[in-house]
């Protein structure tokens, strides 16, 4: 008898932790995000939607210059966000992006007009080819939700690569590059004729020093806006 009540008192002790590190584990994570120009980095008063993925459980819409919200459940949520005289926003939020209990938002806008320039600062290929890696999606699929979203947008996609080694290679592989991200986009659904590339090597670096970050910089895909 004493022996099944050590057991019984030991499955008590191992439920009660499993409980209480699930609780822990989906524990609500806050969300604060502001709303800036891409290019001013001035606040821009914008309209807010949030919605829990993948079944839209939790919803909200705020209005202003920020907002706040909070993960619940583990779940990823989408953050559209709409402002007049510029592109509609698409991102998402993710529990993995949490940094000290919370995660901050910076939501950059685009004003609408030709020969605007997006930089994809999460795009990353495999070195020295033209894999788009995995961690590259979320920031394309974004950018195929403002292309859908805007349907008479055209784009151009322009490659860059770092300026040392062979030109010609350079070249070369900053083509296979932007032709990777405009084959991506078409298999989203965008309809390739909105969607024109140009390559040029390392001819137009952001910087002409040696280090890894200025020369990570210059390893580049951005996107011009030619109409909108």
């Amino acid at each position: 008898m004493s022996y099944l009540k050590n057991i019984c008192g030991l499955l008590i002790v191992i439920l009660s932790a499993t409980i209480c590190y699930g609780q822990d584990e989906l524990a609500p994570i806050p969300v604060n995000g502001k709303i800036v120009d891409k290019f001013s980095e001035e606040p821009i008063t914008s309209k807010i939607y949030y919605e829990s993925l993948p079944y839209g459980s939790k919803i909200g819409v705020f209005r202003g210059d920020a907002f706040s919200f909070k993960l619940e459940g583990g779940a990823e949520y989408s953050i559209k966000v709409e402002a007049e005289g510029y592109s509609t926003y698409y991102g998402k939020v993710k529990p993995d992006d949490a940094k000290n209990g919370f995660i901050e938002a910076l939501v950059e806008l685009t004003p609408k007009g030709a020969n605007q320039l997006i930089r994809l600062d999460r795009l990353i290929f495999a070195l020295g080819k033209d894999e788009i890696t995995e961690v590259s999606h979320d920031e394309l699929d974004e950018l195929a939700l403002m292309l859908e979203e805007n349907i008479e947008m055209v784009i151009q996609l322009e490659g860059h690569t770092d300026f040392r080694g062979n030109a010609k290679q350079n070249m070369q592989l900053s083509e296979r590059r932007v032709l990777a991200v405009r084959d991506y986009l078409v298999k989203k659904g965008i309809k390739k004729k909105r969607i024109r590339t140009k390559a040029f090597g390392g001819t137009k670096p952001l910087s002409r020093s040696n280090d890894e970050e200025s020369r990570s910089k210059n390893r580049r895909v951005e996107v011009r806006i030619l109409s909108s």
